[in-house]
């Protein structure tokens, strides 16, 4: 008889916050999908990956901002919405639904920080359907991305693994050179925000999730979407992608083999064991 996955005290939280938020996303009839390492999760493991310590979600754009327009009204009182415009201390592009009575400490990058326990909700959009055009607009994207992340370096994750060689350069030259560090990180997610808007996903052929951990890893035909379905997680299932297999295969390969133990923790993030005593 094969043995029950026991959840660890974060994913325990994490899944609290997953069944609030996706009551409210099927009563409000706002699509949403599970991505990256959640979506491998439920196909993989029918829940959460055994070391992972959040769930990432996406909304198609027009649902997203809407979304996020409106859910704050909607929360209990320990759990709260943290957007770039909202939350002066949140440095990332999308949103995070956290839970204010648990932290985690974040430990890879160059300033040590807590960050309450959460859910991150990414826009899904559009990209150009001409190949040219859609270079260009790609090459613009990332060095957009590229100016953020050195403006808010000192809250980069330098232990995550995995990193292709390309942004390791980038990092040894900021890390000499200190360029662009003390550009506006505010001013390169407003032109970030109006680049993913510039194509809308109703008139695309493609689907990206550009502010995840893998960038255009994480841009597919819009078929491989398609109307979507539910996927099994831990005592529930949430909804994803309708071709699993093509996504996870263009993100991770080999997706059903477990990777090694030093690839595990890409957050490199620790409970704070007395916010989880509160």
């Amino acid at each position: 008889m094969k043995k029950k996955k026991e959840l660890s005290k974060v994913q325990v939280i994490i899944w609290d916050i997953m069944k609030y938020l996706k009551e409210y996303l099927e009563k409000e009839k706002i699509d949403y999908y599970m991505l990256g390492g959640t979506l491998l999760g439920a196909v993989r493991h029918k829940g959460f990956i055994p070391w992972d310590d959040d769930i990432d979600i996406g909304i198609p754009r027009k649902q997203y901002e809407k979304f996020i327009y409106e859910i704050s009204l909607h929360l209990p009182e320990h759990l709260k919405l943290y957007t770039y415009e909202s939350e002066p201390t949140h440095h990332y592009y999308f949103s995070r639904i956290v839970d204010t009575r648990h932290s985690l400490k974040r430990t890879g990058s160059i300033v040590e920080r807590n960050e309450e326990v959460w859910i991150d909700i990414f826009p899904l959009d559009g990209m150009p359907n001409n190949f040219i055009v859609r270079k260009i607009h790609m090459m613009k994207l990332l060095f957009t991305r590229a100016m953020y992340h050195i403006s808010c370096f000192d809250k980069v994750n330098l232990k995550r693994p995995g990193r292709p060689l390309s942004e390791r350069i980038v990092i040894k030259f900021v890390m000499i050179t200190g360029f662009g560090r003390k550009t506006d990180t505010h001013k390169w997610l407003y032109k970030l925000d109006k680049l993913l808007k510039k194509y809308p996903i109703e008139d695309s052929n493609w689907i990206v999730n550009f502010m995840g951990q893998y960038k255009f890893k994480e841009m597919f035909p819009k078929e491989y979407y398609g109307k979507g379905k539910f996927y099994k997680f831990e005592d529930g299932k949430l909804f994803g992608p309708e071709n699993a297999d093509a996504i996870l295969t263009q993100m991770y390969g080999d997706y059903m083999t477990p990777p090694k133990d030093q690839d595990k923790n890409a957050h490199a993030a620790i409970l704070n064991e007395e916010s989880s005593e509160k």
